[in-house]
């Protein structure tokens, strides 16, 4: 397809979200269109429509670049709510994860009460990957940040652009580039908060279909199959027991259990164990975690170890995947103005490849600004020590921008 037709495209899309942004119109109240990114290079756009019990989602992809289609399917869902809690949903989507687990994208079916990913995992419709689409997390930003290669970063052909910060207690934020030069920022947590359910077993997710590939590259390129199960109970005595397991058609099937509990004022407790056969042979996992928090004090740990035959869908094809992940947060309440925050990350691979991270931030507001200051160390030989200070203040409410990067519009009589 010519240039001028690409350009066409891009200028269709891009006067069509200018026109619902300005243009009184008469549509069903349950349409809506929304653009993201519109530039003369990328511009992916959304349409759906919702009904009370559910709605249908299709996203899609234009550009200018030579080097992917003009046109790009992204996701194609839809969601079907039977009652006040359980949804079906057939199309892409997203896999649940658990506590130990790896969430890909897919294209099938998906049914259950909660679909919910970590809030740790990144996630973002600009960037193109490499492979079957696994979604990293945002410990693995941390890692990829100082080692650009033997990561599930690398692995997806992803980078993180640039020094990261810590804004805040066990906080993230960061720039992600894919390998055609798109970006996306991210902020979020280090660790994700250990869960709690209500007795019972009424939380749960099933999912099964054939993982996406070569993701904001092509339209429908879908690999082997896939099935994922989560199923969350509460238990006798408090605790939350957690079922999972993972299946990668003649590459790696896992199953793990995990538990959790509160422990009064003390905080929350957390132990995962799981096992996986692949490739390369029959392998174990084990995962601990504590979460304390106060209005003065936050803490939170996860420690990981697990055997050198090990699998999960983001190392199938790792020589020497990890071997050990430490994870620490540390937040504290100086004043009520004043708080500092503290990060440590450990990684050693079974080929003894070790990276150890540490960062400190204080942030400070005054007024209406915030002062911003974090300092980060890696011990790593060609990578050394970093220090940002930053400044903000609101002048004044922002403008409306007419091209903003996300807008969303509903079409209303």
């Amino acid at each position: 397809m010519n240039s001028r037709l690409r350009t066409a495209l891009l200028t269709v899309a891009a006067a069509l979200h200018g026109a619902c942004a300005n243009v009184p119109v008469t549509a069903p109240e349950d349409l809506s269109i929304r653009t993201n990114m519109v530039s003369p290079r990328y511009s992916s756009i959304n349409a759906s429509v919702l009904r009370e019990d559910g709605g249908f989602d299709h996203t899609f992809a234009a550009s200018l670049d030579k080097q992917v289609d003009t046109l790009t399917r992204l996701e194609s869902r839809y969601t079907y709510r039977l009652d006040d809690d359980e949804t079906l949903r057939i199309g892409d989507t997203v896999s649940t994860s658990g506590m130990w687990g790896t969430a890909v994208r897919y294209g099938g079916l998906q049914f259950g009460t909660y679909f919910e990913p970590r809030r740790d995992i990144v996630i973002s419709d600009r960037l193109a990957t490499s492979g079957t689409a696994v979604l990293p997390s945002a410990a693995d930003a941390l890692f990829a940040s100082v080692r650009r290669d033997q990561t599930l970063f690398a692995r997806q052909a992803l980078s993180v652009d640039g020094a990261l910060s810590i804004p805040g207690p066990n906080t993230v934020s960061f720039v992600a580039r894919d390998a055609f030069g798109r970006s996306d920022t991210f902020t979020a947590p280090i660790i994700e908060n250990i869960r709690l359910v209500e007795p019972g077993c009424n939380d749960f997710s099933l999912g099964l279909g054939k993982v996406r590939r070569d993701y904001a590259v092509k339209s429908n390129d879908y690999g082997p199959m896939f099935a994922n199960a989560t199923v969350t109970c509460g238990g006798p005595f408090g605790l939350t027991i957690e079922g999972h397991g993972e299946y990668l058609a003649d590459e790696v099937t896992a199953f793990g259990i995990g538990v959790a509990r509160r422990l009064g004022a003390l905080g929350t407790a957390s132990v995962a164990i799981a096992s996986s056969r692949a490739e390369a042979g029959s392998g174990s996992l084990t995962r601990i975690g504590f979460d304390h928090e106060n209005s003065l004090f936050n803490f939170k740990v996860r420690s990981l170890k697990q055997s050198r035959a090990f699998r999960d869908l983001g190392d199938v094809a790792t020589e020497h995947p990890i071997m050990s992940r430490d994870l620490a947060s540390v937040g504290v309440k100086i004043s009520e103005n004043s708080s500092l925050a503290l990060a440590y990350a450990t990684q050693v691979t079974w080929d003894d490849e070790r990276i150890n991270l540490i960062s400190l931030s204080q942030r400070t507001n005054i007024g209406h600004a915030s002062l911003s200051m974090t300092a980060g160390h890696s011990l790593e030989d060609n990578f050394g020590s970093s220090v940002f200070i930053s400044y903000k203040r609101p002048f004044a409410p922002p403008p409306r921008r007419a091209d903003s990067d996300i807008d969303e519009v509903e079409l209303a009589p």
